[in-house]
């Protein structure tokens, strides 16, 4: 509320000015249409609103290493937001561990088939393997590949985490490894 904050500024002694609202091509660009593009998975309009693609970042720690047991390890980042804007399996570019980004699938969200608890991000590199522990790392979403959800068994995970890297494959142009 502009007046309150009018008021508080005279009584605290900081001032309090109005700004037009930035728009670009008759479009209103906030925070709100940030979050509300990233919930509808618009990764484009999201970018344009933003003026960069919409980017995760954090520093890699170690997870329980069921990625690696399964045949796709992992970097694991944990969301320092309770709830995150975006939620759901990527295609990604990860930026900080190459000279080029390096493309990856990535899982946002609480791994309801292992009964994870709390917000968290894990990239499974393409056809690059190295340890990333302690590095910082951006992780670029580029496209959706569906919603999180919750598997019958770590054999139906594995399954459709080959599936999904095989979608990234294809968005990137990646021919399957021999």
């Amino acid at each position: 509320d502009f007046l309150l904050l009018q008021k508080a500024g005279a009584e605290y002694g900081f001032d309090v000015i109005s700004t037009q609202t930035f728009s670009e091509g008759g479009r209103r660009i906030s925070s709100t249409a940030i979050r509300q593009a990233l919930a509808e998975d618009n990764l484009t309009l999201a970018e344009a609103l933003l003026g960069h693609p919409f980017a995760l970042s954090g520093r890699v720690v170690h997870g329980d290493a069921l990625g690696r047991t399964i045949g796709f390890p992992t970097a694991n980042i944990l969301l320092r937001r309770i709830v995150s804007p975006v939620k759901g399996v990527y295609a990604v570019e990860v930026y900080g561990l190459s000279e080029h980004p390096l493309p990856g699938v990535a899982n946002i969200g609480t791994r309801p088939t292992v009964a994870g608890l709390r917000q968290q991000l894990e990239v499974h590199l393409l056809d690059t393997a190295m340890n990333m522990y302690g590095r910082h790392i951006d992780v670029v979403l580029r496209q959706k590949i569906r919603n999180e959800q919750r598997f019958p068994s770590l054999d139906a995970l594995k399954e459709q985490i080959a599936k999904d890297v095989v979608t990234a494959r294809a968005f990137f142009g990646l021919k399957t490894p021999v």
